[in-house]
């Protein structure tokens, strides 16, 4: 890449809930529906894109009983994929 060019963020991939609740209880954030928002402002995900599975994140939101639409504004800055599986080794 040409010097001066801005690189897109490096993605992490949350897969399961296990793994997620995991990320919560190690960066001691409140288990809440926005809580995928508190995470990527984490000092550990500073530089970092939080990518979420769709079905992930429906189950979360489901938890909470609230509205797609409050859930998703209040995650904005966490990236949702419909893909069953991510490819998260690049090939």
């Amino acid at each position: 890449m040409e010097e001066g060019q801005i690189q897109p963020p490096e993605k992490y991939y949350i897969l399961t809930l296990e793994q997620y609740e995991s990320l919560l209880k190690g960066e001691k954030i409140r288990d809440c529906y926005s809580a995928l928002q508190y995470l990527a402002r984490s000092e550990r995900f500073k530089d970092k894109k939080i990518v979420v599975r769709t079905n992930l994140a429906e189950q979360i939101r489901a938890r909470y009983k609230v509205t797609k639409r409050a859930f998703y504004a209040a995650n904005r800055f966490v990236e949702f994929t419909a893909q069953t599986t991510l490819d998260i080794s690049g090939t």
